[in-house]
C-alpha cells in the first residue's frame, strides 16, 4: 500500500489542473460467487438475484465464493483478484480507481484536458531522482488492443519497482490511462502476483 499513496500522490503533482475538492469514496466491487443448482452452474454478482426457468423438486445447491472481482469505470472492464483493496477518488475533472494487493497494483485514470502518458512519467523521474531510473518505450497486448505506453524502472534504497504506463482511450478533451506497478523480486524479475493478475485482466478486460 505504501508504494501506491507515493505513486498516486505524485501523479496528482504532475502539473495537471485538477478541482481541489475532491471527493474521496469507498465504493467496493461486488464479490462473485458460483452456484450449482443441481447439474446447473451460475455465476452471481452479490446482491444480485438468480432466476432459474422451470420446476426445481428438492434441488441441491451449493455456493462457492470466487476469487475474483469485476471492476466496471463504464468504458473499462476487467476481472482483478478479491484479496485487493478498492479506492476511488472523484471530482468533475479527474477520475482514479486505485486496486491495491500485497505487491501489485492495478491504476485507472480518466482525466479531462490535454495530457500524456509522458506528462506522468517525467514527473515520477523527477520525483524519484533521474539517477535512480530507467525508462523504455513498450507495446503490450491487453484484451483486443495493442497498447503504447512507457515502463519506468525505479531502484531506490534496494527496493525495485516497475511502472507500466498506458492510455488506452482518448477523445477531442479527456484522455483515459491504465497503469500496473510491481515491486519486483530482488533479480529484478516480476512478482508471481504481477504476473497473475496480468494475465487476469488480459483475458477478461472490455473496452465500451
Amino acid at each position: 500500500m505504501k508504494n501506491t499513496i507515493t505513486i498516486v500522490l505524485l501523479l496528482l503533482c504532475n502539473g495537471l489542473t485538477f478541482a481541489q475538492d475532491n471527493e474521496k469514496k469507498n465504493m467496493e466491487t461486488k464479490s462473485m460467487f458460483e452456484v450449482q443448482v443441481d447439474s446447473k452452474t451460475y455465476e452471481l454478482e452479490e446482491g444480485n438475484e438468480l432466476d432459474i426457468d422451470g420446476e426445481l423438486k428438492n434441488p441441491k445447491i451449493s455456493i462457492k465464493l470466487l476469487g475474483y472481482k469485476k471492476f466496471n469505470a463504464g468504458n473499462l472492464s476487467f476481472e482483478y483478484p478479491s484479496n485487493f483493496s478498492f479506492e476511488v477518488e472523484k471530482s468533475d475533472a479527474y477520475r482514479n480507481w486505485t486496486l491495491d494487493g500485497n505487491n501489485y497494483v492495478i491504476m485507472i485514470f480518466d482525466i479531462d484536458g490535454a495530457s500524456q502518458v509522458k506528462d506522468f512519467i517525467d514527473n515520477m523521474i523527477i520525483q524519484f531522482g533521474k539517477e535512480n531510473c530507467k525508462t523504455k518505450d513498450i507495446q503490450s497486448q491487453l484484451g483486443e488492443k495493442m497498447l503504447s505506453g512507457i515502463q519506468l524502472n525505479v531502484e531506490l534504497v534496494g527496493q525495485k519497482l516497475s511502472i507500466e504506463f498506458y492510455k488506452y482511450s482518448t477523445g477531442e478533451n479527456n484522455s483515459k490511462y491504465i497503469a500496473f506497478q510491481d515491486s519486483l523480486e530482488e533479480d529484478g524479475s516480476a512478482t508471481t502476483e504481477g504476473k497473475m493478475t496480468f494475465e487476469m485482466i488480459n483475458t477478461s478486460i472490455q473496452y465500451k
